[in-house]
């Protein structure tokens, strides 16, 4: 199983993108996690009889029988770079969704699991190409948190994205927002998934962001979309410069040329000020045993 477990070009994936995130240094000490859903299709070969299935603590009816990637609890990035099977293990689903098994490499997975099953079930139903979670530290999207006029989604995300000109093509429906929660635990996961049917980047109150993308090269590709955003902002704000940012004619000539428009539009509906819809009812329950 360990010589499956290194075969996988995921692994290889995840690796490339610790190396980067290390680079960055968005991933201090043991700080972020980063997960890979495997496809459907994939056999990646049964659980071996001596493993111990692990109840779930959340409820992952679509995740039923497949298999995933995930960064072990106490890893570093540079050190998964450098040695991605020592730090990333295989677990599988069971046929129930009821627990998992641990197949490969690291046994001990991130403390943020439960954020990392609840969002994959979700992505599952709303974004099947997006297979990969990514979470991490970068210090000027957390210094963000910080400003209570920027704690909701929609001011958030017109102030930031309109700080480049191609930052909202890349992300029309704009950026998530969420309260705190204390990390790691089973409720951050499940208000997390939430947010993330809408959006596929959330920034986690003074903690750190999130994204999903078509593997992690993907997700990380919008981090550093929104970071640079946020270079940009904090760049002129210690100029004592006020951003006014991109104006809205012009935003939403560059949306229409790219057929983002209506995405763009779509993402808030209610007026400025409103707040923040409430966002789609999700499917996830806690296990009765976890309560």
């Amino acid at each position: 199983m360990d010589d499956t477990l290194t075969s996988l070009p995921e692994l290889g994936q995840m690796a490339r993108v610790c190396r980067r995130l290390s680079a960055l240094g968005w991933s201090e000490a043991t700080g972020g996690n980063l997960s890979f859903r495997l496809g459907a299709e994939r056999d990646v070969g049964p659980a071996p009889t001596s493993a111990t299935p692990t109840e779930l603590p959340v409820e992952v009816p679509h995740l039923a029988g497949r298999h995933l990637l995930v960064t072990g609890s106490g890893t570093r990035a540079r050190d998964i770079a450098a040695d991605p099977a020592a730090g990333v293990g295989l677990y599988r689903i069971s046929d129930d969704a009821r627990s998992y098994t641990w197949l490969a490499g690291n046994d001990r997975p991130t403390s943020e699991l439960p954020s990392h099953l609840a969002i994959h079930d979700t992505l599952e139903l709303v974004r099947p190409t997006h297979t990969a979670i990514v979470h991490t530290h970068p210090a000027r999207l957390i210094a963000l948190t910080h400003l209570p006029e920027l704690r909701d989604a929609r001011t958030l995300s017109d102030t930031l994205l309109s700080m480049q000109s191609e930052a909202r093509l890349h992300l029309p429906e704009g950026i998530g927002y969420q309260g705190f929660h204390p990390p790691g635990s089973l409720e951050m996961g499940l208000d997390s998934a939430v947010h993330l049917r809408r959006r596929p980047v959330l920034l986690w109150h003074m903690h750190g962001a999130l994204a999903t993308g078509a593997g992690p090269d993907g997700a990380l590709d919008l981090l550093e979309v929104v970071d640079k955003a946020a270079d940009v902002y904090w760049t002129l704000r210690s100029a004592g410069v006020v951003p006014s940012g991109l104006d809205e004619v012009d935003l939403r000539a560059s949306l229409s040329r790219y057929g983002k428009l209506d995405r763009y539009l779509d993402a808030f509906p209610h007026p400025p000020g409103h707040g923040e819809p409430t966002p789609p009812t999700t499917t996830h329950n806690h296990r009765k045993d976890h309560q």
